[in-house]
């Protein structure tokens, strides 16, 4: 029997393995998150994690933004965020942001 398709695009400690798994899982890109496969004796950190991408078609896709958060570069164009009012408090958020720092609700689109 095949093993399902699991494919190692993220290495890292537990904090930015959850963020490159958000930063997937809200592009629609369906991930899990397990101890890495790979010993890096370079690396400083002990029990690394990795996430894993489960469909092969959405792997290249995975890779490009992989490969944005290692480079420090946004994923959204920064001349393409609009401010909005929070539906909660009324509050002007930035435009970057989709949870209101003053009351913690989430930006309706």
């Amino acid at each position: 029997m095949e093993s399902p398709f699991r494919e190692e695009v993220f290495v890292g400690n537990w904090v930015d393995v959850e963020l490159v798994n958000n930063l997937l899982t809200l592009e629609g890109i369906q991930t899990i998150v397990a101890a890495s496969k790979v010993h890096d004796p370079t690396r400083f950190e002990r029990n690394l994690h990795a996430v894993y991408v489960l469909d092969r078609d959405r792997l290249d896709r995975a890779r490009e933004i992989v490969g944005r958060v290692r480079r420090g570069e946004s994923l959204k164009d920064p001349k393409s965020y609009r401010s909005w009012r929070c539906p909660g408090c009324n509050e002007l958020i930035e435009g970057q942001f989709e949870i209101c720092w003053k009351c913690g609700r989430q930006r309706v689109v």
